[in-house]
């Protein structure tokens, strides 16, 4: 009796492994069927069946992922805007300023018209009295020089002030000289020896004319008025040269009394004294034949706006 319950209940036992086994075989079977495919087959059968599902999953994965941190880079200094070069257009800078030269002393204004030129004017003043005495004559001379200017300062390199400057002088003047021999005293005209008669000594006056009014000029030098350089404002120009003054001529009149050795006194309206002024006034004026020009030479201080 006690060997049937045992067997029984092993009997039993099995069933109920038997069943489970079963079982556990009928899931692992349905459960293959219904298992999702692996990720790499889902993709590929995706891709295969569905381009679209395949982008809109791409597009959701990329939105779900957190957003790229991108490291933007340093802010770079500021550049220094004081040394960079001005903008250059027509009239648009101008510059102002003082010269000192063979012309007098003056001012001169300045402004660009191109990259390479700017246009140039200016005026002069100049002044001078001088006394001198030689062979027996007092002399006192004076000058009353008043010019313009206007040039064109062409700068041939780029970077460098070195500048040629045609250019138009505008000349007006006053030369004259004024001479007294005291009586006694003995000088020449001309070829002749005379004597300054005591009772009316000789006195006269000199000139000299300019042969042109309107004079071409060119000059050279370093300097530039309008600096290319937004830091720059100041410059002290320099410039040598020359004026075409053409032929210039001088008038010399005298008045008094003359007396020769062995002729006697006589006025200085006297026909042979005034052929002998005429020869020495024309002698004078064959030498300045030789010098047409006028020496330009100028510096000075300008500012620029």
């Amino acid at each position: 009796m006690l060997f049937k319950l045992q067997v029984g209940a092993v009997m039993s036992n099995c069933r109920i492994v038997f069943v489970a086994a079963a079982a556990m075989a009928f899931l692992n079977v349905n459960g293959g069927a219904q298992t999702p495919s692996t990720p790499a087959t889902q993709v590929a059968e995706n891709s295969v069946s569905s381009p679209v599902s395949t982008a809109a999953t791409s597009s959701s994965s990329a939105a779900d992922a957190p957003a790229a941190i991108i490291a933007s880079p340093p802010a770079l200094p500021e550049k220094n805007n004081s040394n960079k070069e001005i903008r250059i257009r027509p009239f648009s800078r101008f510059a102002v300023g003082t010269k000192l030269g063979t012309l007098g002393w003056g001012g001169q204004i300045a402004t660009p018209i191109l990259r390479r030129m700017n246009l140039r004017g200016g005026f002069d003043l100049f002044n001078l009295g001088y006394g001198l005495t030689s062979d027996g004559t007092d002399y006192y001379a004076s000058a009353h020089l008043k010019s313009g200017t206007v040039q064109a300062d062409i700068y041939p390199f780029a970077h460098g002030s070195f500048h040629i400057s045609p250019g138009v002088l505008i000349f007006k003047n006053s030369i004259n000289a004024a001479l007294n021999v005291p009586g006694g005293n003995s000088f020449s005209v001309g070829n002749a020896d005379y004597t300054s008669d005591p009772s009316d000594p000789v006195y006269g006056t000199g000139s000299i004319r300019f042969g042109r009014t309107n004079m071409p000029m060119l000059t050279i030098g370093f300097g530039n008025m309008i600096p290319r350089r937004e830091s720059r404002h100041l410059s002290v120009p320099f410039e040598i040269g020359a004026a075409y003054t053409g032929h210039d001529t001088i008038q010399i009149n005298m008045q008094g009394s003359v007396c020769q050795q062995g002729q006697g006194c006589g006025s200085t309206n006297d026909p042979s004294f005034q052929q002998n002024v005429q020869d020495q006034q024309a002698k004078i004026n064959e030498q300045l034949k030789r010098i047409q020009i006028y020496p330009v030479l100028t510096t000075g201080l300008t500012f620029r706006f």
